[in-house]
């Protein structure tokens, strides 16, 4: 689908008019069990790798990346191995782990009334998995979701599974249109929430010495969504469960 730049002011309207409620399209930082879902050990024997994930750029398949300075993400060696791995045993496991986290911990923060209560979500089915090596290119350009047609009901969660900061982390504004950009800072047993349909985001060059290994997981609050929604282009795109 083609790609629609929404100018900033544009951005700030279109915020005051989202069906979604400011709770949660304010950007909440959120600690989980590591032990309850072990991401990172499961990413790890996906992408078959036994050191720690932040110093892939120095395993043979890091150096080689690094060598072809490949930007596509198609041409990614790591993103190779994640999508070869899809049906197997491993990336079955890792769906079981996603699937609980969505139902226990995420459902209940997508929820703006008692949160004990578990709102109606659907959810990225493939969560996105970015491994940013060091180097001086920058991977993703500055744009929010709705420049991709997403639902304004729509909500990210990221789930860095390194430590992240500064260069090796993502950079946000606090409000659409704010144009306050800042990098966030977490650890891996946290998980940020925040309303990337119309915040627009970036990431810049990792000067880091330390590989960013992140997932992209969006999630539909349903109580908010419309189910005639319509793009900009007038397209109603099949949305929800």
């Amino acid at each position: 689908m083609p790609y629609m730049t929404i100018p900033s002011l544009e951005l700030q309207d279109l915020c005051k008019a989202s069906p979604l409620p400011h709770s949660l399209q304010q950007a909440h930082i959120f600690s989980y069990d590591t032990e309850v879902f072990p991401f990172r050990e499961q990413v790890a024997i996906i992408l078959r790798t036994e050191g720690e994930l932040g110093q892939l750029h120095n395993t043979e398949a890091g150096l080689t990346a690094l060598a072809k300075g490949a930007t596509k993400r198609r041409k990614d060696p790591f993103v190779k191995i994640w999508q070869s791995s899809l049906g197997n045993d491993t990336r079955k496991e890792f769906k079981k782990i996603l699937h609980q986290f969505v139902d226990t911990f995420i459902s209940p923060r997508m929820s703006c009334k008692d949160p004990e209560e578990q709102a109606a979500v659907a959810y990225q089915k493939e969560p996105t998995i970015r491994v940013v090596l060091p180097s001086d290119q920058a991977p993703t350009p500055l744009h929010c979701d709705a420049d991709y047609h997403h639902p304004p009901a729509e909500v990210n969660w990221w789930l860095p599974l390194t430590s992240v900061r500064e260069s090796n982390s993502l950079y946000i504004e606090s409000r659409p249109g704010e144009g306050d950009f800042l990098p966030v800072e977490l650890g891996y047993g946290q998980v940020l929430r925040f309303y990337g349909n119309l915040c627009q985001h970036y990431t810049v060059p990792n000067t880091s010495s330390v590989t960013r290994v992140s997932l992209d997981l969006r999630v539909l609050a349903l109580e908010h969504h419309d189910l005639n929604w319509r793009d900009r282009m007038g397209i109603k795109r099949r949305t929800g469960p």
